[in-house]
């Protein structure tokens, strides 16, 4: 019996809970609104332990972070998160619905800006833009 589409992107995502939902859906032409409906499904529930499980031996085991999409390899001020297995905001993608996660890359910016003249200077505003640009990637919105 041949699997579904829909049954294809949900395996996809219980290998890759990291992944994009932008590419998921373009790999395995499925619409945007149905890749997150699916992703949110995955990620939900008794799988999300089996998820928490994979990301736990990825840190623990130290692997290399692949990233996925241009931000994610990129930082700024440091290698702390390139070097961990997942980095955090891969997780927390993965764990949190894309209004959720879209919440958080905007307040990470603003929280950057607010700060760049009394703490961290340009270094404050290029991480600002990072989060931007993720949140761009993360809204497949073309610029």
């Amino acid at each position: 019996m041949k699997k579904s589409k829909s049954m294809k992107v949900a395996e996809y995502f219980l290998a890759n809970p990291s992944a994009v939902p932008k590419v998921v859906g373009a790999k395995f032409k499925v619409a945007m609104p149905s890749v997150y409906a699916i992703r949110k499904r995955v990620l939900s529930g008794s799988m999300l332990g089996r998820i928490n499980d994979q990301i736990t031996d990825a840190v623990t085991q130290s692997k290399p972070f692949v990233p996925s999409t241009k931000a994610d390899g990129l930082q700024i001020g440091g290698d702390h998160y390139k070097n961990m297995g997942v980095q955090p905001w891969v997780a927390m993608e993965s764990w949190m619905t894309p209004e959720q996660f879209a919440g958080f890359l905007r307040g990470n910016a603003i929280k950057y800006l607010a700060r760049c003249d009394v703490k961290g200077g340009i270094d404050d505003i290029k991480k600002a833009r990072h989060y931007i640009d993720k949140l761009v990637e993360v809204r497949g919105d073309d610029v």
